[in-house]
């Protein structure tokens, strides 16, 4: 799920075209990731561990990083939690929706993440909301309604699945909001802490939904050791490929396009949702994705001029 490129740092001096692929391949693992989540289910995980697991145990295996990089850690402190937090927190409840839910509803409720980012900038970051963003809340809020609106449904979202998509959304927004508060914030120490605040919050998570939601045991050692397999092969299949490529590329790009590229996972995750599990594509799911798509469009034109702003105004302060 979660996109890395929407985290992306100023474009480089190089070209566009290798990086361009690298996210665009980047998508193809993040909106088919749910197979591998999917499976671990099958195998007996509940999808309240799944995403713990996933996103969890590689920090086992970058606490040496955390070791050598532990003074940078440090000194980002709060704000590098308030970074890396919501992160976790956004994969964890994406994880757990699109193994209960739709993937293809649970994509697109994800998605409506811009309304949240333009709220909470305009209150916390007192950013005017312009023309542009405007029309990009309309555009999300009627995605919204039409998706949800058709087949009998009310048009918000229909299931706990859903709303933990929206949650995720949220999260996601809560941490673009931190890298615009505290740009200076290294993209290194909030994708390694985004791992190692994982396992806690997962279990945490876990916990609340098995006391108040779904009474859920966890699973013995030998649940887990079967279900290993599908564990490692999502993290060395999908999430790793995914997390390289898209830091690679965001890395490189200026955010605008990057995020752009990056909403090809909406494609990828309905798709595979059609095709794979047998989902319905109905007319309220094209029409209520591309408005949504296009909301999303319309925020990262708006991210693109605000830095071409900020990078004007750099060099007419320095002149």
């Amino acid at each position: 799920m979660s996109s890395a490129g929407n985290m992306a740092a100023p474009a480089g001096n190089g070209g566009v075209l290798l990086p361009s692929a690298a996210l665009i391949a980047s998508t193809l693992f993040w909106g088919s990731m749910w197979i591998g989540l999917r499976g671990i289910d099958a195998a007996g995980i509940p999808a309240t561990l799944g995403g713990t697991l996933v996103y969890g145990l590689p920090a086992i295996l970058l606490l040496p990083v955390v070791f050598l990089r532990r003074r940078q850690m440090l000194a980002g402190g709060g704000r590098l939690l308030l970074c890396a937090g919501p992160l976790a927190m956004c994969n964890i409840l994406f994880a757990m929706a699109v193994v209960t839910g739709e993937v293809g509803m649970v994509v697109l409720m994800f998605y409506l993440s811009p309304i949240w980012s333009t709220v909470f900038e305009r209150v916390f970051m007192r950013v005017p909301i312009s023309p542009l963003r405007f029309a990009g809340i309309a555009l999300a809020i009627c995605g919204l309604l039409i998706l949800q609106g058709g087949n009998g449904r009310w048009p918000w979202p229909a299931n706990m699945s859903e709303w933990m998509a929206v949650g995720a959304g949220i999260c996601w927004a809560v941490a673009l909001l931190a890298a615009r508060l505290w740009p200076n914030i290294s993209v290194v120490d909030k994708s390694i802490l985004q791992f190692v605040c994982a396992l806690p919050i997962g279990l945490v998570v876990f916990a609340l939904v098995s006391t108040f939601m779904l009474p859920t045991a966890l699973p013995d050692s030998s649940v887990l050791m079967a279900a290993m397999p599908w564990v490692l092969a999502t993290i060395l299949l999908w999430v790793t490929p995914s997390l390289v490529l898209s830091l690679w590329g965001a890395a490189r790009l200026s955010p605008g396009r990057a995020n752009i590229l990056m909403m090809f996972e909406v494609v990828v995750g309905v798709g595979t949702g059609v095709w794979l599990a047998g989902e319905e594509l109905g007319w309220n799911k094209i029409l209520g994705g591309i408005l949504i798509i296009s909301a999303s469009v319309l925020e990262s034109w708006q991210a693109t001029r605000e830095v071409r702003d900020a990078r004007r105004q750099r060099l007419s302060a320095a002149k």
